[in-house]
């Protein structure tokens, strides 16, 4: 790492203002007075006048929205907000970053948990510009006076010192909780649009800044648009309020400074706003910092370049991520923070990493373990410390390769766990009323149900008791439609050379069709289940009903005749597409388009009471109990809106967009005897080839049971601690405890 400059600039005994000793502030800050800065390492505190003690950052960012609400209907209340910073100090939290102006509730509890903790949370306070509101704008000084009077609003807000009037999308109330004495520092700003910062660049000129607390004498246009606007809040803390703090603007891989030979996409490396060109003055007694968002699968150059590939970490690893950061710590002069970090625990997956640290399809243990694996290459690479990215799951939010299946109106009302950017969260939100997926009986008391109508065909291979259907139970709740396979006895557990069971599943009422692996019957499926073992379990989708080969099937080079008129009984995998194909500009090498089968079904307990608990799980089997569970979510079956039984529509004919309402669900279940590897049924001496079916199969079709799931306004939730929120809690203890 270079020698970072910032001392030079504001001297050795620079030191911030009181905190909260405002001139019109409702209250003073309670506590003992705090001093904010930047030393030559990272971030400092000051307590009732004396001498600064540095603070490593181990945070977590805390967004606006919860289940059933967009975050800028500020709806989280004044009881979450205790509980969860009750929670983030239980796991050694000590900082928590907020986007823009939460409710007053937030302050008002950050000001109660730290009236009764020794060691307090302090916070990292940003104001939020919307990406459409910049692009629209293209130069983004058309935005300057919004900008700035976005951060009046803030400093106001943390001193407990105005009013906000209601405004759609925002927090709005009376602020009287002055909680300046615990906020650390400011980072303003998005993730900045690499167009907006062409377009800014472009009509600017290139004269640089020179304010009171920053200058920027060497800047590019946005860079010193930037200046500005961290010199307009610094100046107005200081005029009204007499303090102030670090201040910074958020920035990721995509606008580093650094060169990316190996980035395969232009907008991920074509324009640079550099930290390093915006400097303290020395009438800034609080300074500035380096603020990185950086996750380990995007963009792209993080797995092309061999010398972050091949960088081997403190560990004696290959880890690009280290790598990344080493690289990026060394070209900074300014302490530098990450500002986020973090990894999904969802089904679905959006990005791969070279090193596994994937955008999606991790166990929340997983998640946990690669966190806190994180946060160690963040601290060893002499960096401010990491905030973690999320404290809890946000339902509204979408991924780029799912965003076409689901109604954007509505995703905050249910939750959607094929989709990576719903599932950051330290904190789950659990649907209330979802069977546990362990066995249990007692959770599908109300399911709906049905029984065989008909005697099973007997082999007396000494497999007929598995093969023996007793019953059918089919339930829903705002994440999963679930389904329970009742059998005569499992004894020790499915021999599935012998048996295999099959689910037929329709939303369109468009008819019987025939169904796949030779069963010999009809059903009016749209997908179907087939439950051969832990290797050999999946959805498969009537090909016209397939919303992956409409979005990506040309890319994939699939042929769409096939898809749009399929073959009788032939069904496609459900895939998901994680990569569009690129060429690394450095080597000319093709990387191809890549999808994953995620209609693959995994085995496993999904209750998280139980010490076996896999949050991935799919399908559970338990002997004891004679029943076979699965969980489908619900846009693997393209169920665009749960909440209101919408689904995706004839999208061939219509597009994605046009949804269709479905009232209920054909459900049925059967039991076959598997001759191969792919399923396909032994042929009997019987009208079909399936040895017994719920409710039945007369004349060679399936009988369906009828389920209408039930449709809400708000969806009702359990909160849930995941086990990845544990693990992040022991990494940080392990850190602060060496402090």
């Amino acid at each position: 790492m270079r020698r970072r400059r910032f001392l030079g600039r504001v001297g050795v005994a620079g030191a911030v203002g009181t905190a909260g000793c405002g001139f019109r502030g409702l209250g003073l800050s309670e506590g003992p007075p705090r001093r904010f800065r930047v030393g030559d390492d990272g971030f400092e505190v000051a307590v009732d006048g004396g001498a600064f003690d540095s603070l490593s950052v181990r945070g977590v960012n805390l967004g606006m929205a919860k289940p059933g609400r967009f975050p800028g209907e500020a709806a989280i209340t004044r009881a979450e907000y205790d509980r969860w910073l009750g929670l983030m100090g239980e796991l050694n939290v000590n900082v928590v970053r907020v986007y823009t102006v939460h409710p007053p509730a937030f302050y008002r509890a950050l000001a109660a948990y730290n009236r009764s903790h020794a060691d307090p949370i302090y916070v990292i306070h940003g104001n939020w510009i919307g990406e459409e509101t910049l692009r629209e704008a293209g130069d983004a000084t058309a935005l300057s006076p919004s900008f700035d009077r976005s951060m009046r609003q803030v400093v106001d807000a943390v001193h407990g010192a105005t009013t906000i009037d209601p405004e759609s999308g925002y927090a709005s109330g009376t602020y009287d909780a002055d909680v300046s004495n615990a906020v650390l520092g400011y980072v303003v700003g998005i993730e900045w649009p690499p167009a907006v910062v062409r377009e800014t660049d472009r009509l600017g000129e290139a004269t640089g800044y020179d304010g009171e607390f920053f200058a920027a004498p060497a800047a590019s246009p946005f860079e010193a648009w930037l200046a500005a606007r961290l010199d307009a809040a610094v100046a107005y803390e200081a005029d009204e309020y007499g303090a102030q703090r670090p201040a910074a603007f958020t920035n990721w891989v995509t606008t580093d400074p650094l060169e990316h030979p190996y980035e395969p996409f232009h907008d991920e490396d074509s324009v640079s706003v550099d930290p390093d060109a915006i400097q303290a003055t020395d009438a800034s007694e609080a300074g500035t910092f380096a603020a990185y968002h950086v996750y380990p699968y995007y963009p792209p150059l993080l797995n092309e370049t061999p010398e972050y590939a091949n960088y081997v970490d403190h560990r004696g690893e290959p880890n690009s991520y280290a790598g990344y950061l080493n690289d990026l710590v060394g070209a900074t002069d300014h302490p530098l923070l990450v500002a986020e970090f973090g990894v999904p625990a969802s089904r679905g997956i959006a990005q791969r990493d070279v090193h596994s640290r994937d955008q999606g399809r991790h166990t929340e243990t997983e998640q946990g373990e690669i966190l806190a694996a994180m946060y160690e290459d963040i601290r060893e690479a002499g960096t401010l410390g990491g905030i973690a990215f999320s404290w809890h799951d946000e339902w509204f939010k979408r991924t780029w390769n799912l965003a076409p299946f689901s109604d954007s109106d509505r995703r905050p009302f249910w939750s959607n766990v094929q989709t990576p950017e719903q599932r950051f969260g330290l904190l789950a939100f659990d649907p209330a009323g979802a069977v546990p997926l362990d066995g249990s009986a007692d959770a599908w008391a109300d399911a709906a149900t049905a029984t065989p109508e008909r005697d099973p065909v007997r082999l007396g291979d000494g497999a007929d008791a598995s093969r023996e259907l007793t019953g059918l139970r089919v339930t829903s709740d705002a994440a999963y439609l679930s389904v329970r396979i009742e059998a005569d006895a499992l004894g020790g557990g499915v021999d599935w050379d012998a048996t295999n069971y099959f689910l037929a599943i329709g939303l369109t009422d468009r008819g019987e069709r025939a169904l796949p692996h030779g069963l010999g019957a009809a059903a009016p499926a749209d997908f179907v289940v087939r439950l051969g073992g832990p290797d050999a379990s999946r959805v498969t989708v009537r090909p016209r009903y397939d919303a992956f080969a409409y979005e990506y099937g040309a890319e994939a080079g699939l042929d769409l005749d096939r898809y749009r008129e399929p073959d009788p009984g032939v069904f496609s995998p459900l895939r998901l597409v994680i990569n569009r194909g690129y060429t690394v500009p450095k080597t000319g090498e093709r990387v191809p388009f890549e999808s994953v089968e995620t209609g693959r079904l995994r085995y496993g307990n999904g209750n998280p009471d139980s010490d076996r608990y896999d949050s991935l799980a799919d399908v559970h089997v338990s002997p004891s109990n004679d029943a076979i569970e699965v969980r489908l979510p619900w846009q693997l079956l393209n169920v665009a809106d749960p909440s209101r039984r919408r689904r995706l529509g004839d999208f061939w004919s219509e597009g994605l967009d046009d949804y269709e309402t479905f009232e209920a669900i054909d459900v049925a279940a059967a039991s076959y005897v598997p001759v191969d590897a792919d399923g396909t049924a032994a042929e009997l001496d019987a009208e079909t080839n399936l040895t017994h079916a719920v409710p039945g199969v007369p004349d060679g079709s399936l009988r369906s049971l009828r389920f209408e799931p039930p449709t809400w306004d708000r969806p009702a939730y359990t909160e849930r601690l995941k086990e990845s929120g544990r693990i992040v809690g022991d990494v940080f203890a392990r850190y602060a405890n060496g402090e």
